[in-house]
């Protein structure tokens, strides 16, 4: 019995130290010092990536943060800080400019599986440090990523390059031939707006390649890259996704031949220059078309042509319905002024001439905070945004509401009827 006891009574005591070793803050201060070990002795780039840091929970807005801020709103807990973030704050996975101090911010819990989480701790590092190395943040949509030929040979490429990165370093040469001539096959269709991919590439595309490269074990890093292009077809929008995909695997095709290759870009840098130059070959100048449909069949070029066919019946629907959405029934239309925002890349909608489909988001603007959790919001020209009206408006003081939305106005800011399909917001002064 005294045996028993004991062991007991030793079980409990484990428990308790288990617990306490599991405590957000102790979770908190683990992964800040996680990030600090993975960003040392980096040779990617030329500034030190690990900085300022918020951990924050969306809901009750309890931050952990590395390092004081400027107003001692966060207290010292332990060897970290903790607080409750200002609801003046945009929290979303990006970064933000607080008290004067540029931090990454990261929403609280933090995924479970250690690659994945420090993946996406040091592709936002990455993004609070861009600047500094000249890397603006821009943040367009690939909206030609939404029309089936679009999709089509971006998902040749991908294909390409996976073939690539299965071969010996010296034998890569025609499937990143192939991989550019279905680039280039994009760029002839879609000429305005394919250099948005050039740009996104070196935004959210040199931001995830630092996450995958500081963030997963080496030798998993080839079989994460293959992991991504085998699921690339699974996703409904791609026109600000991609470069989560493209941005990693030509980077890792440019590390193998040349470690350092980042130390020697900035801005106006592009992948496809990049690999001619650093794998020597240039692509074949003449009967294009018909270079692109034979190679194509080396891809399963047919299989994803017929996944794709009907995957647009669906997507042309929907594009359908949306338009009706907002162009038949009653919409309230909001300029924007100073406009934060977080939302899911993964899951955007282009409307072509109408504008993008966020079909959830949550906007703060002067005239206060929505929160969209369904239906979704259109925006146009990241200048103007409109609302499905179409099942009414509540108003109840300074909250209004329609169907999946809802708006916390500013004091001095007021819904107006403009006509009978027509709402908008106006300023009372």
């Amino acid at each position: 019995m005294e045996k028993i006891l004991t062991l007991f009574l030793c079980w409990q005591l484990l428990i308790c130290h288990a617990q306490k070793i599991n405590t957000p803050v102790n979770l908190a201060s683990a992964y800040f010092k996680e990030a600090e070990m993975a960003a040392a002795n980096q040779k990617f780039w030329s500034v030190k990536l690990y900085g300022p840091m918020l951990f924050v929970d969306q809901k009750s807005r309890i931050t952990y943060a590395n390092m004081p801020d400027s107003a001692g709103i966060l207290r010292q807990e332990g060897e970290i800080y903790k607080g409750l973030l200002p609801k003046d704050v945009m929290v979303a996975n990006t970064s933000v400019k607080w008290q004067g101090t540029l931090w990454s911010v990261i929403l609280w819990p933090l995924p479970q599986d250690h690659d994945d989480r420090l993946n996406l701790v040091m592709h936002e590092l990455f993004h609070s440090v861009q600047q500094k190395l000249g890397f603006p943040m821009h943040s367009p949509t690939a909206d030609h990523l939404s029309t089936m030929n679009g999709r089509i040979y971006l998902l040749l490429e991908l294909q390409a390059l996976k073939t690539a990165l299965s071969k010996p370093l010296n034998q890569r040469q025609e499937d990143l031939i192939s991989a550019l001539l279905f680039r280039d096959k994009r760029q002839k269709l879609f000429p305005k707006t394919f250099d948005n991919e050039r740009v996104l590439e070196m935004n959210e595309g040199l931001a995830e390649y630092t996450g995958v490269m500081l963030g997963r074990a080496k030798d998993s890093i080839k079989h994460h890259l293959y992991k991504i292009i085998t699921h690339a077809s699974e996703h409904n929008s791609l026109i600000r996704s991609f470069p989560y995909m493209t941005g990693p695997i030509y980077g890792y095709l440019l590390y193998e031949k040349n470690p350092e290759w980042t130390t020697k870009i900035d801005s106006s840098a592009n992948f496809p220059e990049l690999i001619k130059r650093t794998y020597q070959f240039d692509l074949p100048g003449k009967q294009l078309n018909k270079e692109i449909t034979s190679r194509a069949d080396h891809y399963d070029g047919k299989a994803i042509v017929r996944l794709e066919q009907l995957r647009e019946e669906e997507h042309q629907k929907i594009f359908s319905d949306y338009v009706a959405v907002f162009t038949k029934q009653p919409v309230l239309t909001i300029k924007l002024i100073k406009m934060g925002i977080r939302f899911n890349p993964s899951n955007l909608f282009d409307l072509g001439e109408y504008g993008t489909l966020y079909p959830t988001a949550e906007i703060k603007d002067v005239w206060g905070l929505l929160t969209v959790s369904e239906g979704g919001v259109l925006m146009k020209d990241w200048s103007l945004i409109s609302l499905p009206a179409g099942q009414g408006i509540s108003v109840n003081g300074q909250v209004i509401e329609g169907k999946g939305w809802k708006i916390t106005l500013q004091a001095d800011w007021e819904l107006v009827k403009k006509n009978s399909s027509h709402y908008v917001l106006a300023n009372k002064k």
